[in-house]
């Protein structure tokens, strides 16, 4: 009995190490015209402010993230992969974090963009959306 109960503790072990970690991330990333609103992929030109919020998971405290605004292909407006802004955040004891970017002047050039979610520099999700 003995030897069962040692051959069960160690399987257990086994598949508990087997198991891989969570990693720290990010998780209901949504991306939408008002703050805290349902999530879209598509804006129109004139939208005001574009937000984005997201969980921390698993992230340290003392850690770093970064949303990076992209613009991906804006027709010429500007060059491809083109880094519009950028955004540090401390962690801390945050579990759920948001930014935004406010509507060009002139409006939102036609294109492809997309939210870069960086932990630490290391960017580990991308939220994107479009200018129809």
């Amino acid at each position: 009995m003995k030897s069962v109960l040692v051959l069960a503790i160690a399987a257990i072990a086994a598949l508990t190490l087997a198991m891989p970690a969570q990693a720290a991330g990010f998780d209901n990333i949504v991306v939408s015209a008002t703050k805290g609103g349902e999530p879209q992929n598509e804006f129109p030109a004139d939208t005001p402010v574009i937000y984005l919020s997201a969980d921390l998971v698993d992230i340290p405290a003392t850690s770093t993230i970064t949303f990076s605004w992209i613009s991906i292909d804006s027709h010429g407006a500007a060059p491809a992969n083109y880094t519009i802004d950028k955004v540090d955040l401390p962690v801390g004891e945050n579990t759920e974090a948001d930014t935004q970017l406010s509507k060009p002047t002139a409006g939102w050039p036609v294109g492809t963009y997309r939210v870069d979610l960086a932990i630490d520099g290391t960017v580990v999700d991308s939220a994107p959306f479009s200018i129809p």
